[in-house]
């Protein structure tokens, strides 16, 4: 049986939007990723410093209640991200990250009445996390997504050095958190251009809970015991990535 030129027309248009379609429907199933990620973070909430009343080498001594905002800065974060298409919109992805975190010194409140200043050390976190990702847009130059994550985070251990100047008071390199392993989870959001087929730019921006670590003991009188029992945080990670897919 012959077919009409109406019917072989439509056949063509058929077999011509066939793969098309077929390569709509791919998404991110099936492609793998790398990504490199650097940034920073701001600290939404969580204390550096709880509230106490006591005495320090026999010298009356109060603490205020100190954010941990007010003693760390997030200088820098930096993530090696890899990733895996399940379906359409949706991947898995593991991450390995490495936090850096600046100390300040600050008057955190006083000994004999006069200004008692804080600083707590350096300290750096290594986190290892797993989520799934979710693609708003998982196709075409510009994709947005949202995702969840959870994991540890290896906290290093960290000192802190009291000083009251006019009173020749100096406790320096005094251990205050103890190096921890911590849960974090959270999310994040992100955006990416594709500057060619394989590869995109792009940022992020996430929210993430990181528990408490260890308090050392701290100082003679128990009235201060819990001045450092404290620690945990939310935060908010930025950062700018470069991801390659194959």
């Amino acid at each position: 049986m012959l077919l009409t030129s109406k019917q072989l027309l439509a056949a063509t248009v058929i077999l011509f939007i066939a793969p098309v379609a077929a390569a709509h429907a791919q998404g991110v199933e099936g492609t793998r990723s790398v990504t490199l990620s650097v940034g920073t973070g701001v600290s939404l909430a969580g204390n550096a410093i709880n509230e106490g009343a006591g005495t320090i080498e026999g010298k009356p001594a109060v603490f205020v209640e100190q954010a941990l905002s007010n003693h760390f800065s997030d200088a820098l974060r930096v993530r090696f991200t890899g990733s895996l298409g399940l379906d359409y919109n949706k991947e898995v992805f593991a991450t390995f990250a490495y936090g850096k975190y600046n100390g300040t010194e600050r008057i955190v409140g006083s000994v004999s009445g006069y200004p008692l200043l804080a600083r707590l050390s350096n300290a750096d976190a290594f986190d290892i996390e797993g989520g799934l990702r979710y693609y708003l847009r998982p196709e075409g130059p510009i994709r947005t997504y949202v995702a969840g994550a959870a994991g540890l985070r290896f906290l290093q251990a960290t000192d802190a050095t009291f000083r009251v100047v006019e009173v020749g008071l100096t406790l320096a390199n005094q251990p205050y958190f103890k190096g921890s392993t911590l849960l974090i989870f959270g999310g994040d959001t992100g955006i990416s251009y594709d500057i060619s087929d394989t590869i995109a730019l792009g940022a992020e921006l996430g929210l993430r809970y990181q528990g408490k670590p260890g308090a050392e003991p701290l100082f003679a009188d128990p009235n201060l015991v819990d001045v450092n029992n404290t620690g945990s945080r939310w935060s908010l990670p930025i950062s700018v990535f470069a991801r390659a897919r194959f």
